[in-house]
């Protein structure tokens, strides 16, 4: 499948600015957001201006508010890439930088007309899915494929934010729209295998036990973050995880055992009050990067998706982006380390909104304000978990707060498919109900989010919940 001519034709513009800068030896100053795609996207426009003999430098942020943009008028560069956010920005970024060459390469929701001194390249203006179809990373790949086509080489980093920004959501969890393009750029590119099977982190690379306890997609009550209960676990269904002295992976076990293996997690996530439509998503499309390394988390691409999400959400994103950018040494180390914090992080702030039921239910949302008690770079990350294992209703989205401590509130949206085809936008939602506020909101149907001011959490909740209400076909 190829990108469509209009879409490709929008890049030609921003193609010529970064040429034109990198010939002056101009510094390319790129801002990304700080999560998976975000880091992959930066990653991406990085080692494309290095391997043209360009400067950059790059800049990890978790919002755009005037902090940043008073900081970059200060800076005063010749060009600012923004990538994986901005096109819900366009205003002020407009009117904080009015003297620098401005590119926008992003995913999400576009408020606002696009002033004359900026270029933005984003897929729902052609009309393609930036939610499921290509994320901001791959608009990255296709940029830079522009540029030089030897560049063809870093579209597996392109499926990257996809996986993380979890548009798996064709057949068996595979990709569907503009990212079938770049998975069959990689597979040409002897970059990327791909079979259907169990789905969970390290399919090749880390024990059974420690697999099944380091996947979150889907959070499986008890097991998730424990290795000791996956153990006892696969002890009492008879599966043995080692061979010998040597631990056992998911590839080393054959047809009937990993049958065994998914009838069992089957029953036990619903005997934990996960709905039946969620224990399928332990099954789907496996994504191996044949060119990585088989002991590392970078080999499947979950995984090095879920390690470049750690080290955003941890504030640790200088690893993740020296991973993309090529460090196969300490940088690998530090994520591990990094993973494993974050991990422990998950599981205790899950323990705590379950053991203190801390979700409440309203008329049109569920409502999880955390306070201080969850960091507001995870929040995020729960709500999608908490959304994904099933014990909710699908007919709800989850709103979810955690205060900062700058005086601010960070408010993440999680949606299903069955509310979206029943009319719903969250990222429209956030933006109306955050503006009536005083704060700011967008993102994407699915999933969206907003900052707004501590003090008017509760007056923003009533708003999204009477918003979903009306926005519904229901």
């Amino acid at each position: 499948m190829d990108p469509p001519l209009d879409f490709l034709k929008s890049f030609e513009s921003a193609v010529d600015v970064i040429k034109k800068h990198i010939t002056e030896g101009n510094t390319i100053h790129i801002i990304t957001h700080n999560d998976a795609d975000g880091i992959a996207s930066a990653g991406i426009i990085s080692r494309t201006i290095l391997r043209s003999g360009g400067l950059f430098k790059t800049t990890v942020e978790k919002r755009l508010d005037d902090v940043v943009f008073n900081r970059l008028a200060e800076e005063n560069p010749k060009i600012i890439v923004f990538t994986d956010f901005g096109s819900g920005y366009l205003e002020k970024i407009s009117q904080s930088l009015p003297n620098q060459d401005i590119i926008i390469l992003d995913h999400h929701l576009i408020i606002g007309e696009k002033p004359d001194n900026i270029i933005q390249i984003n897929p729902l203006n052609h009309n393609i899915d930036g939610s499921r179809e290509i994320a901001a990373s791959g608009v990255c790949y296709l940029l830079s494929k522009m540029i030089d086509e030897r560049n063809k080489d870093l579209a597996h980093l392109g499926l990257i934010g996809a996986l993380g920004d979890q548009q798996d959501k064709g057949n068996q969890k595979s990709f569907i729209g503009l990212n079938i393009f770049l998975e069959e750029e990689a597979i040409k590119n002897n970059q990327l295998k791909k079979k259907v099977d169990l789905i969970f982190y390290g399919y090749e690379t880390r024990p059974i036990h420690r697999a099944i306890a380091y996947t979150t997609f889907p959070f499986i009550p008890g097991l998730s973050g424990r290795e000791d209960n996956c153990v006892a676990f696969l002890n009492n269904v008879g599966i043995e995880f080692k061979n010998k002295e040597k631990l056992r992976s998911l590839s080393d076990l054959n047809e009937e055992e990993k049958r065994l293996l998914f009838s069992s997690l089957s029953n036990y996530m619903v005997s934990q009050g996960c709905d039946s439509s969620s224990v399928h998503n332990i099954i789907g499309t496996v994504y191996t990067f044949e060119k990585e390394t088989p002991s590392t988390p970078l080999r499947d691409g979950r995984e090095y998706a879920s390690l470049l999400n750690a080290c955003a959400r941890m504030m640790r994103p200088s690893i993740g982006l020296s991973i993309v950018l090529g460090d196969r040494n300490e940088s690998i180390i530090e994520a591990e380390q990094v993973v494993e914090e974050y991990r422990r992080k998950i599981g205790t702030y899950l323990d705590w909104v379950h053991e203190n039921n801390r979700i409440k239910e309203l008329s049109n949302i569920y409502v999880l304000d955390a306070g201080f008690e969850v960091d507001e770079n995870i929040i995020g990350v729960i709500a999608s978990i908490l959304q994904g294992q099933g014990i909710l209703k699908n007919t709800k989205p989850i709103i979810s707060a955690a205060n900062s401590n700058d005086g601010t509130t960070k408010i993440s949206a999680r949606g299903t498919d069955f509310i979206i085809n029943a009319g719903l936008h969250l990222g429209k939602i956030m933006q109306e109900a955050a503006e009536l506020c005083g704060g700011s909101g967008g993102g994407h149907d699915i999933a969206a989010g907003a900052f707004i001011l501590q003090d008017n959490v509760e007056d923003f909740i009533r708003r999204v919940n009477e918003i979903v209400s009306k926005q519904s076909v229901r």
